[in-house]
This record gives C-alpha cells, sequence and structure tokens, in this order.
C-alpha cells in the first residue's frame, strides 16, 4: 500500500512539474510573441517616419535655385578597389547627378539595383513625383529591391547627406559609413557599430548613461551587455589591449584601441571616435546608416561591401 501511494504520489508531483514547465513554456512564448509584435509595430512606425523625411526632402528641395547651385561644393564619388560605378566617377551637385540621371533638379541623387532594369514597376511614388534611380549600382548579387541608398543636398544648412532608401523595402544593414579621426559621431540614438569583426548596438540612455550590447555571437562570454555613467566614467573603449573596457586579447581583427566612447560633458552627449583621439583603428569603425548623415571630405562608406570615397570640391578652392 506504502508502494501504491508512493508511486501516485510521485506521479502527481511529476503532473505538477510537467503542467508547470508547460506554463513555462506558454509564457515565454507569449512573452516572444509580444516582442515580436512590439518589434514589428516600431519597425513599421520607422517605415512610415522615413517614408516622410524623404518626401520631406522632396519637397523643400524643389526649392533649389541656380543661386544654390553657385554656393553649394560638388561631391565627386570614386570606386575603392571594385566597379560598383562600371568604372566611372560619380559627380553630384546641389540639384542632383551631373551628365546623366533623372535631370530634374531636386537635389536628390538615388542608387538602384538592377531589378529597375528586370521591372518597369519597380518605381516608387513619392508624394507627386514618381521616381526613378539616377543611378543603376554594378553588384554582383540579385538585390531583392530596385532602391538602395540616396545623396541629397539640403539648401538651409547647404550640406549634403547620404541615407539608405528606408522603407521595409531596405531594413538590412547594407549601408555602412567609416568613421575616422575627421569624422567622429555624436550619439543622438542608437546606433549600430561594426569594430573588428563584431557588432555592436551602442545606445545613450537616461541620465547620460551608454548601453553597449554584443549583437555577434562570437565571444558572447567575454563581453555581455554593459551601462557605463558619464559621472564616474567619462571615456569607453574597445580593442585589443587588456585594459579596454572590451577587451579582445585574441582578436587581430581589433587594433590595440578600436574604438573610443568618449563622454562631452559641455554637450552632455557621447561621441563615438574611431581608434583614439591619437590614433586611428587598422580596420576601421564602420556605423550602420539608419538614417541621414552629413558628408565630409574624403569620407568613405560602404555599400553591399563595395567601398566607395566621397571627395568634395569646394567652390573657390
Amino acid at each position: 500500500m506504502d508502494n501504491k501511494e508512493n508511486e501516485d504520489k510521485k506521479e502527481n508531483n511529476e503532473n505538477i512539474e510537467n503542467k508547470e514547465e508547460n506554463k513555462e513554456e506558454e509564457e515565454k512564448k507569449e512573452e516572444e510573441k509580444n516582442e515580436e509584435n512590439k518589434s514589428n509595430k516600431e519597425n513599421n512606425n520607422k517605415d512610415n517616419q522615413d517614408m516622410e523625411q524623404i518626401n520631406q526632402i522632396l519637397d523643400s528641395n524643389r526649392r533649389i535655385t541656380s543661386n544654390d547651385l553657385k554656393e553649394a561644393s560638388t561631391l565627386i564619388l570614386e570606386e575603392k578597389d571594385c566597379n560598383i560605378f562600371n568604372g566611372e566617377k560619380i559627380k553630384i551637385n546641389a540639384m542632383g547627378m551631373v551628365d546623366g540621371g533623372r535631370g530634374v533638379g531636386d537635389g536628390v541623387t538615388i542608387f538602384g539595383s538592377n531589378l529597375n532594369q528586370q521591372d518597369d514597376s519597380a518605381n516608387i511614388d513619392a508624394g507627386a513625383t514618381t521616381l526613378k534611380p539616377d543611378f543603376i549600382l554594378n553588384i554582383k548579387e540579385k538585390f531583392p529591391y530596385p532602391y538602395i541608398f540616396m545623396i541629397y543636398y539640403e539648401k538651409d544648412s547647404k550640406s549634403y547627406f547620404i541615407r539608405p532608401y528606408s522603407g521595409k523595402k531596405n531594413d538590412n544593414r547594407i549601408l555602412y559609413i567609416k568613421l575616422t579621426n575627421g569624422y567622429n559621431l555624436r550619439l543622438k540614438q542608437k546606433e549600430i557599430i561594426s569594430a573588428g569583426n563584431i557588432i555592436f548596438q551602442i545606445s545613450p540612455i537616461e541620465n547620460n548613461h551608454l548601453e553597449i550590447v554584443n549583437l555577434s555571437k562570437q565571444s558572447l562570454s567575454m563581453i555581455p551587455k554593459q551601462t557605463f555613467d558619464a559621472s564616474s566614467k567619462k571615456e569607453v573603449t574597445i580593442g585589443r589591449n587588456k585594459d579596454c573596457d572590451f577587451s579582445f586579447p585574441n582578436n587581430r581583427s581589433f587594433s590595440r584601441t578600436q574604438t573610443t566612447f568618449e563622454y562631452d560633458e559641455e554637450n552632455q552627449e557621447w561621441i563615438i571616435i574611431d581608434g583614439s583621439r591619437t590614433k586611428s583603428s587598422t580596420n576601421g569603425t564602420w556605423v550602420f546608416c539608419s538614417h541621414s548623415f552629413p558628408i565630409k571630405d574624403k569620407m568613405i562608406f560602404e555599400v553591399l561591401n563595395y567601398r566607395v570615397q566621397i571627395n568634395e570640391e569646394i567652390k573657390g578652392e
């Protein structure tokens, strides 16, 4: 009788444990589903915001005049060890691409994929204007969407900017900007960077804190998510040096100091610096271009792993 009772009790306990495990599993699935729905909602909101921004750019740039053209610098885009422009140099002024392109003078130059050559319906309706790419990139990969990135002139600031064409169609990390000693990034929002061979998510959070998360599967045990308080730590480093806050001593893709995050007390914001203030890294720190970035002379960017340099010709020089 005792054995029977013990067996019944054991079975009952197992049933309870199984129910608890099933409940935990269901709760976990529900939590994951809620997170996915939240992420999709955020992405949809961002897609809509991005397209609104592009329409605003097009609308504002319809005011570009010949005087703006006289005052603005000119950009020359050059291939770096690739053939993405078919050996050409792409010249862009305040009205758009010179010697080619759409020729509408709206200050926007759109770079597309070979999908446009396969599908005439791959044009996008942006406000009152149906856009076609100004230039089809020579890419070996079969890129699934017709638009990749754009460069535009902003009349008010008299500056050029680069950004992915955005929206759901371009949600992959296809466009990266290289940071240099002359081009640091002030952290206004969450950014994704590639340092060495690892991807990090960098976020400014409330009370001047900095959050760094490793998004790669490599070395996860070495580098958990960490948060730094600017009141006690003004500089955070990633690199091969053992005294770096995120140290990868055996990873040869990193320089001794690969990337530095420096807190600017005057402006109360964090700055992302390639290498250190005195020396750049060997392989560079690359920022995923998810929004508009100001263009600087000698800027280097990568699109689908093809590298391009932008040279700026200033009027009167």
